[in-house]
């Protein structure tokens, strides 16, 4: 049975405690990163490098903050930057769910580029119409304009759904690592079946928190203290940030029935208690044993494997 979004929230409180402070400045180191980059990426002809580097290498940082935070939910000891060094050592594997992941949403991210260059056409020829005091091509460009953001709308509704599908991706790939990146998100779409409308409830939830979290940040920019609004918005985010974390492992642990034995090693591998569907095996240099979450078309009958 899945829990309503008041009890996964609450489960998620009773995760943090004693350990809010810490997923907080883990957070912030997070974000410092990102603003670091970000600012990086405004310096002229060294910018664009830089952005490429940032979408190269965010992909796996945010996969170790995915594991970092389903350690913290399983009591199990986390360093400051083990989102870093836990996601570089799973580069290729944080990049192989998001290539799987990619290429689920094919169909949104084309109707989204068509969506652009069409408004993004309508808008140059809106701007010529207007020199040339044309209402026929701005008549044109109008509606050219409005096809294009129906496409963009479109694409938007699509990148929710399927974003909602495939949410658990990367939580799968990381409690089932011998697992192949297409099953994890495989995988994902099934748990997710009838039930990604449970987990879109679960983040409207946090609005209240964020209208709560916005008051000073909106107060202070209203009266044009830009400094207490930054420190204001970002201190709301920091501590906001892990509890929608910690949610959403709790929601995943829930509908995927994992079991509270369930541990994630320093390394990135997943043990249990228990030695039950257990697989031991090599990932690269690693010796990796994984609880398959509730996969049976995985699973080997006797008969198979004495005839192998």
């Amino acid at each position: 049975m899945i829990l309503p979004a008041s009890e996964t929230r609450k489960m998620a409180r009773e995760a943090l405690q004693g350990k809010w402070g810490k997923s907080a400045l883990i957070i912030l180191i997070y974000l410092a990163i990102s603003l670091v980059i970000g600012l990086l990426s405004a310096i002229p002809i060294l910018g664009f490098l830089v952005m490429i580097g940032e979408f190269v290498i965010m992909i796996p940082i945010s996969f170790g903050l995915g594991m970092t935070f389903l350690k913290l939910k399983r009591n199990q000891e986390v360093g400051y930057v083990d989102f870093l060094t836990d996601g570089f050592k799973n580069f290729s594997r944080a990049w192989c769910v998001t290539g799987r992941l990619l290429l689920k949403m094919i169909v949104p991210i084309i109707l989204y580029i068509v969506g652009f260059v069409i408004m993004t056409i309508s808008a140059v020829s809106s701007l010529v119409g207007a020199v040339s005091l044309s209402s026929s091509v701005t008549g044109t460009s109008l509606v050219f304009m409005f096809i294009s953001i129906i496409l963009i709308a479109v694409a938007a509704g699509f990148f929710i759904v399927l974003g909602l599908k495939y949410a658990l991706s990367v939580h799968i790939a990381i409690d089932n690592p011998d697992m192949p990146a297409a099953d994890c998100v495989n995988k994902s779409g099934e748990l997710m079946d009838g039930n990604s409308g449970k987990l879109f409830c679960l983040t409207l939830s946090f609005i209240g928190w964020f209208l709560l979290a916005s008051i000073l940040p909106a107060i202070f920019s209203a009266i044009g203290i830009d400094f207490l609004y930054i420190l204001t918005f970002l201190a709301a985010e920091v501590f906001l940030l892990p509890y929608i974390y910690m949610a959403i492992v709790v929601f995943y642990e829930n509908i995927a029935e994992i079991s509270n034995s369930s541990t994630v090693e320093t390394a990135g591998n997943v043990t249990t208690e228990e030695n039950t569907n257990g697989i031991q095996e090599k990932s690269g240099s690693q010796d990796v044993r994984a609880e398959i979450v509730d996969i049976p078309e995985l699973e080997k009958k006797p008969n198979e494997d004495n005839n192998e």
